[in-house]
C-alpha cells in the first residue's frame, strides 16, 4: 500500500511540468494588451498580439513593453 501511494505521488509531481499554464499576450478591441492564460479556444474580441507564448506571467507582463500598438497596458 506505502508502494503505491508513493507511486501516485511521484506520477503526480512528475506530471506537474507538464501541466504548467502557458501565457499569451492579446489586445482588446480598444487597444490595451494584457498578459492572459493561454486557451486553445481563444479569447472573443480580442486578437494575439504575440504569437510567443511564455512561462511564467512575470515574463509575459515583461514582454508587454516591447508589444507595438498598445494603447495601454493591463498588468
Amino acid at each position: 500500500m506505502k508502494r503505491m501511494i508513493l507511486a501516485v505521488l511521484f506520477a503526480a509531481v512528475a506530471a506537474t511540468p507538464v501541466l504548467a499554464a502557458k501565457y499569451s499576450l492579446v489586445k482588446d478591441t480598444v487597444g490595451n494588451c494584457s498578459a492572459v492564460v493561454s486557451s486553445p479556444r481563444g479569447y472573443p474580441g480580442m486578437t494575439l498580439a504575440s504569437k510567443k507564448k511564455y512561462p511564467s506571467i512575470d515574463e509575459a507582463n515583461k514582454a508587454l513593453d516591447g508589444v507595438k500598438g498598445c494603447v495601454g497596458l493591463v498588468r
